[in-house]
């Protein structure tokens, strides 16, 4: 009899297989910036801090103790990143980069700011009520279609909820059926485009007042 799926806050040890799933599901833009062998140590950096600022909004889906899947949600990304300020985070990556510990491809790295530089400078559109949001979410290739990113999306609105988040938005590439499928089964609707350097981005919300 095959185990039930767990859903649940992500644990410290379990952020590298995280960052493997990650890396295998946006390795052609992760390549770009950290080349064909790209090192996990940033990723896990930048999640360590969310872990520890977020703990119930970085979720994991697990199976025989196996990660699956993971999703990250914040309550607010203003408030994520004045806490990164506060604690001297981006020096100390900034630093790490320099030592060459994250294997950064230099020549890209201003393509890489430009990109943050559109994306924050977007976030605040086709929102109504705060700035919640579903930062990043992906699932092993082997659990795909098997409903995990519906379950991890569901655990984090339910967070969010509780939290009191009125709102959450998210961005996803429009060629992806099989996410967008998943977000609109968990109460998403499409309110707009948005672009990147690397194409364009359908904008989604869910209010979760009448979720």
């Amino acid at each position: 009899m095959q185990a039930p799926l767990e859903v649940g806050p992500i644990g410290r040890d379990e952020l590298p297989a995280a960052v493997d799933i990650f890396l295998n599901a946006f390795y052609e833009n992760v390549r770009l910036v950290y080349g064909d062998q790209p090192k996990p140590d940033a990723m896990l950096d930048v999640w360590s801090f969310a872990q520890e600022v977020e703990p119930q909004g970085f979720l994991a889906a697990r199976q025989h103790g196996r990660v699956l899947g993971y999703a990250l949600f914040t309550r607010s990304v203003k408030g994520m990143q004045r806490r990164a300020l506060l604690r001297a985070r981006p020096l100390v990556w900034g630093l790490r980069a320099l030592s060459g510990r994250y294997g950064v491809r230099w020549g890209q790295l201003a393509r890489l700011m430009w990109n943050k530089v559109l994306f924050v400078g977007a976030s605040g559109r086709y929102r109504t009520t705060g700035d919640a949001q579903l930062l990043n979410i992906a699932v092993h290739p082997d659990a795909r279609g098997r409903g995990v990113a519906k379950k991890l999306v569901n655990a984090g609105l339910g967070y969010l909820k509780e939290a009191g988040a009125e709102e959450v938005r998210l961005e996803v590439r429009p060629e992806n059926a099989p996410a967008l499928a998943a977000y609109r089964d968990t109460g998403f609707i499409e309110r707009g485009r948005t672009r990147d350097i690397h194409g364009e981005w359908l904008v989604m919300t869910a209010d979760l007042r009448s979720a």
